[in-house]
């Protein structure tokens, strides 16, 4: 089941319109305070404070996840700031059960149970193109990951495991939906 292929996706996770906006009142307050320290010195300190804490918010808002799959491999680290990695899991295709695009048939009997742990690894855009969920079991625990793959990362893993990986199919619609059409 090994292949030799190296595929990288980089998905920058988009803030919620909460977090623009909570960012927003941060920087605005923040130049209210430096104003008011202009002319009264004790708000300087909050300025401080208010300076401080919109910069620390605003780390947290610049997350990407990358994704690494090298033979057989899918590695998942997630990025702050552009700066700092931290290595979040490692999955060996052997423990893949199915890996399909959001909504398929295959994923039906995941979808109810209680035992699943979800891990949202993806840009939190419902309007992007490639959602995959890949579901993988071992040691007694079941992971549900939602990731936006490319479509050469899809292939390479399909390569790999062509039983449990579900591509999405490029015929038209009309054959996708059985439907006999006569020319």
């Amino acid at each position: 089941m090994e292949s030799n292929s190296f595929c990288e996706v980089l998905v920058a996770v988009k803030p919620t319109k909460w977090e623009n906006i909570l960012s927003k009142v941060l920087w605005v307050l923040t130049f209210v305070y430096l104003a008011l320290g202009l002319i009264y010195l004790i708000f300087l300190a909050i300025f401080l404070v208010f300076l401080i804490a919109t910069l620390l918010y605003r780390r947290h808002l610049r997350v990407e996840y990358e994704y690494q799959y090298l033979d057989g491999g899918l590695r998942i680290d997630r990025i702050k700031n552009r700066s700092k990695r931290k290595r979040l899991a490692m999955y060996d295709l052997e423990n893949l059960t199915v890996m399909a695009p959001e909504g398929h048939d295959r994923l039906t009997p995941y979808t109810s149970r209680k035992d699943v742990k979800l891990l949202d690894y993806s840009s939190h855009d419902p309007t992007a193109e490639m959602r995959y969920i890949l579901v993988f079991q071992g040691g007694g625990v079941i992971q549900v990951l939602l990731l936006e793959p490319t479509e050469a990362m899809v292939q390479a893993m399909w390569r790999a495991a062509p039983s449990k990986v579900v591509r999405k199919s490029k015929l038209p619609v009309s054959w996708q939906s059985n439907e006999i059409v006569a020319e």
